[in-house]
């Protein structure tokens, strides 16, 4: 079940971002939960925290989306999109994603949803691939996957709406 997300989301949002296999496609470094703390207030301030949840009740995928301002206001970000580990690949990250597309369909104000994904993230890729996202273009050097790390080239994917 897609739902707006809360702080009191933190506790089940923390060890997905921080996992070995999701925080190097993050734009932050693993940390405590004491650290964290203040970059998520910072993280959800920032845009509207979505979470999926599971018939158990347990957070199996989350999303920040931005909407950016002014003569952009009509285009939506994703960011901070992770699925829970010991959930990949059973549909939750897609179920998610076409419930909070679908979100954004009926919001007229939205007519492009982007994100990006890491050159070499084939899994990723195909992933967003398959929702209807398209590649429109690679952004040389935008992004470290390890702090102090040499920078990669990001593809920049988008969905317009009509």
């Amino acid at each position: 079940m897609l739902r707006l997300g809360t702080e009191n989301d933190f506790d089940a949002l923390y060890p997905i971002y921080m996992h070995p296999t999701v925080n190097p496609y993050l734009n932050f470094e693993t940390m405590s939960k004491e650290e964290f703390l203040p970059l998520f207030h910072e993280l959800i301030t920032s845009g509207t925290l979505y979470v999926y949840e599971n018939d158990d009740g347990q957070v199996v995928a989350t999303g920040i989306l931005c909407r950016l301002e002014r003569r952009c206001s009509h285009v939506v970000c994703l960011t901070t999109f992770a699925t829970n580990p010991n959930f990949q690949r059973k549909g939750f990250g897609t179920r998610f994603m076409r419930e909070l597309i679908e979100e954004l369909r009926k919001d007229k104000r939205t007519k492009r949803l982007e994100l990006y994904v890491v050159v070499g993230n084939e899994i990723g890729l195909n992933f967003y691939k398959k929702l209807g996202f398209q590649v429109e273009g690679c952004l040389r050097k935008q992004f470290t996957m390890i702090k102090d790390g040499p920078p990669v080239d990001d593809l920049i994917l988008a969905m317009v709406f009509d």
